[in-house]
């Protein structure tokens, strides 16, 4: 592993996992000198137990909440004005997600849109100048699917991404009760974990401890996700996956976007295919493409993939072989019990060859990395 001295890692992130970990909600709001959140949950969730749950954590305090809870899966540009009027005129100070995708993209958005509309009534600027000062406390209620975003810095809004640092929540709630998901987002949400994870752990300028992060959720990924689709001890596999979807999002922070990242979001204009699934079909090729140059550190996945046992036990010419190969048995083994398969080759991705041209064509107008082209080449 390279050690570059000059980085910088910053995750003020805390994670409570196991069970009744909801029961604590109360309390760590109260840490953070916070009692009137508001919930923000998708439409999918209305009148569910999981939402249900999270309520009922505060039967008990003196709190007061307040609920929105028909987010729908894609933010409409009236929908942050509207939970701004909700925020103010219900007097909230904190703002709880309940989930993924736009319901936690809505919370961060929105949390920047009441810092900026805050200031700009203290110093007396119009709404949009200046920026954001510290952020209200954002808890996450982690739920299996997702898209990666939800615990790091980033979030999309209805016009682009936004980026930085304080957008990451306070704390994460990962509960058995809320490990509720259909088998297509869970898998989606762990392979999107997985490639972070992988990409993250390549990126040496990203440092050791992003580095560490990344080893930890690539082991609870391999381990779990498996268990999660097989339906064995159904709602811990559901928390290792989950778990490690988190700590991914702690490490992609700290890293550069990745190879499979990029391609992934290129490429989701052409196919119905989420993400997660075009990720993980562009990483066996990405370490491919990155063993060519450096196989040591393709070899180094295995430790974290398989443990340290195996890891000593596999000679230093078949390291980076041997992960590629267990990637290939992880989707083999996954695709024995996925209605929608994970795809080996962009062809069997239902992209038709115009459209494979037509991507390659942009890709390489848009991009002078010969990495992204070598790796899109490989996987037609």
């Amino acid at each position: 592993m390279y050690f570059s001295e000059d980085f910088s890692y910053q995750c003020p992130l805390k994670i409570n996992c196991g069970s009744y970990a909801l029961a604590g909600l109360p309390s760590e709001l109260t840490a953070y000198d916070v009692n009137h959140p508001l919930i923000l949950a998708s439409h999918h969730q209305i009148g569910a137990k999981p939402v249900q749950t999270v309520v009922d954590a505060f039967r008990s305090s003196r709190m007061t909440v307040a609920m929105y809870d028909q987010i729908s899966d894609q933010m409409e540009p009236s929908l942050l004005p509207m939970l701004l009027t909700l925020y103010q005129d219900g007097g909230c100070d904190s703002l709880i997600a309940i989930g993924g995708n736009a319901v936690v993209d809505a919370a961060k958005c929105l949390n920047v849109l009441v810092a900026v509309n805050a200031r700009s009534k203290k110093i007396g600027t119009t709404p949009g100048e200046g920026g954001a000062d510290a952020l209200a406390p954002l808890f996450l209620v982690a739920t299996p699917g997702g898209n990666g975003y939800e615990a790091t810095h980033w979030a999309n809004d209805p016009s682009g991404l936004l980026c930085a640092a304080r957008l990451m929540p306070s704390v994460a709630f990962i509960d058995p009760v809320m490990m509720e998901g259909r088998q297509r987002d869970v898998v989606n949400g762990g392979l999107i974990g997985l490639a972070h994870a992988v990409e993250a752990f390549l990126d040496d300028a990203a440092g050791p401890l992003a580095r560490a992060h990344a080893h930890t959720a690539i082991s609870l990924m391999m381990h779990y996700l498996p268990m999660a689709i097989g339906g064995d001890e159904y709602p811990q596999s559901l928390s290792g996956v989950v778990c490690g979807q988190i700590v991914a999002g702690c490490a992609f922070s700290a890293a550069s976007p990745g190879v499979c990242h990029t391609l992934a979001n290129h490429l989701a204009a052409y196919t119905e295919l989420p993400k997660g699934y075009l990720m993980a079909l562009f990483l066996p090729h990405r370490l491919a493409e990155t063993s060519r140059q450096d196989a040591d550190q393709v070899g180094q996945l295995l430790y974290p993939m398989l443990g340290a046992q195996d890891f000593a036990l596999t000679a230093r010419t078949l390291q980076a072989p041997r992960a590629i190969a267990i990637l290939w048995e992880l989707y083999d083994a996954l695709n024995q019990t996925l209605t929608v398969r994970i795809p080996i080759r962009l062809k069997k991705a239902g992209l038709t060859d115009d459209q494979l041209k037509k991507a390659q064509g942009q890709l390489m107008t848009a991009s002078a990395d010969n990495a992204l082209v070598n790796i899109f080449s490989r996987a037609i």
